[in-house]
């Protein structure tokens, strides 16, 4: 009987929706059959206070493990949690709603299982016809300012699908961002490595993805990282 190779697919979460748990096992389960491994979740509770959701996934698939929070700590906090406690040679992570296509997700496994250390999630133009206009300037405004102003080598940080092996996990867990812009300072430290061989992926929205507001403070907030990052 040939073992299938297992990887990793790290998902912060915070209050998931009524059809999360049978969402995110009917995704497991097409990622498994389209790449031909075997996924462990690793799911990292954010400070959600009702862990109804969290024990039937355990119940459903036994396999997975669940790091709980008592309050939220931000999504670089969660995602640090998550793959320091990974055991497989390559680790996914992505947000909890899987907003990315299975074919997407696999295409960032393949590039792995092809020798790239770090995998990154690359939104083409096409990505802006899908989100709400304030989020689609948030986002043109940003990648404008890192290629233009600071002369960032990747353009498209934020994308919430990257992927990596034991190499690109020693950089990830040395990153100091709590929250969403760790994927900034993810990349930066990556790209000062030189022996680290890193490819852009293209990725494609799913269809019937939802997307969250941005709060003010969450902007705010996310601005003093930024200059955290850039100025550290």
């Amino acid at each position: 009987m040939t073992v299938q190779p297992t990887i990793d697919l790290v998902l912060p979460v915070l209050n998931p929706s009524q059809t999360w748990v049978g969402d995110t096992l009917a995704r497991k389960l097409e990622l498994e059959r389209q790449s031909g491994r075997s996924v462990r979740l690793i799911v990292v509770n954010d400070g959600t206070k009702d862990h109804g959701p969290f024990v039937r996934l355990e119940a459903d698939d036994p396999s997975m493990a669940v790091i709980h929070f008592s309050q939220n700590k931000g999504k670089g906090a969660a995602l640090r949690a998550g793959i320091s406690s990974a055991a497989s040679d390559l680790i996914l992570f992505t947000d909890a709603d899987f907003p990315y296509t299975i074919d997407s997700m696999v295409a960032v496994i393949k590039a792995l299982e092809k020798g790239v250390d770090i995998a990154l999630g690359y939104r083409e133009q096409d990505y802006y016809a899908s989100v709400p206009w304030f989020r689609k300037g948030m986002s043109e405004s940003f990648r404008f300012l890192l290629k233009r102003v600071l002369r960032f080598p990747i353009t498209d940080t934020q994308c919430g699908l990257k992927g990596m092996n034991k190499k690109g996990v020693e950089v990830f867990l040395s990153t100091r961002i709590d929250r969403f812009l760790v994927d900034m300072e993810f990349i930066k430290l990556a790209v000062r490595s030189e022996d680290l061989k890193i490819e852009p992926v293209v990725v494609k929205l799913r269809n019937d993805v939802t997307f969250s507001k941005m709060g003010v403070k969450v902007i705010l907030r996310e601005g003093l990282n930024f200059l955290r990052v850039f100025f550290s």
